[in-house]
């Protein structure tokens, strides 16, 4: 697996041409806008078993382009066996991505999970999946409660379900929203 680093930012179109993503394929492909999501999968690397699948992250603002978006979906899409789509913002934030995910997964028969990039359940992206709303509602929540044991169990759930591994996880684990840190022993 590579550790892709983030750009922050995304496309500029007054200051920038045509950005294409150089990265090779991989069996479970994860989109994402949100940095924390690409921290926390790089984090959780080391916690995913030696044998796992390969997997590639991109941030979705660098995905701007109709361009870029159809070269990396004939490059490095169209090898997927499992897509993730997190959405910030909904379907209309991304919606031409979102249509070329859609067919490249038809196309290839690939697992397609389209999910909100917030804590706020989204019927309508849950259900441009090609999964049953249950496993997508599940890994949105692995995804939701966030940290890097919760994102190692969802890749490894993925994984299970999609890619006829065997791999040992848990449900996901509820992270408190508030608490109080005391530095005091």
């Amino acid at each position: 697996m590579h550790r892709i680093p983030a750009t922050p930012g995304g496309w500029n179109p007054d200051t920038e041409g045509v950005i294409f993503i150089e990265q090779n394929p991989a069996p479970i492909i994860f989109i994402t806008s949100a940095d924390t999501d690409i921290q926390t999968t790089a984090a959780c690397l080391e916690k995913l078993p030696e044998d796992f699948p390969s997997m590639r992250v991109v941030n979705l603002l660098q995905l701007q382009q109709e361009l870029t978006i159809d070269t990396y979906a004939e490059e490095v899409l169209s090898h997927a066996k499992v897509i993730i789509l997190r959405l910030l913002g909904g379907r209309s934030y991304w919606s031409y991505g979102l249509e070329v995910c859609k067919d490249t997964a038809s196309q290839t028969n690939a697992s397609l999970f389209i999910l909100p990039g917030d804590d706020r359940p989204d019927a309508e992206l849950f259900s441009q999946s090609n999964m049953s709303i249950s496993q997508v509602n599940l890994l949105w929540r692995y995804l939701t409660e966030g940290g890097v044991e919760n994102f190692a169990n969802g890749f490894k759930f993925i994984a299970n379900t999609c890619l006829n591994t065997n791999y040992s996880y848990q449900l996901p684990l509820e992270i408190p929203r508030l608490g109080i840190y005391s530095c005091f022993n």
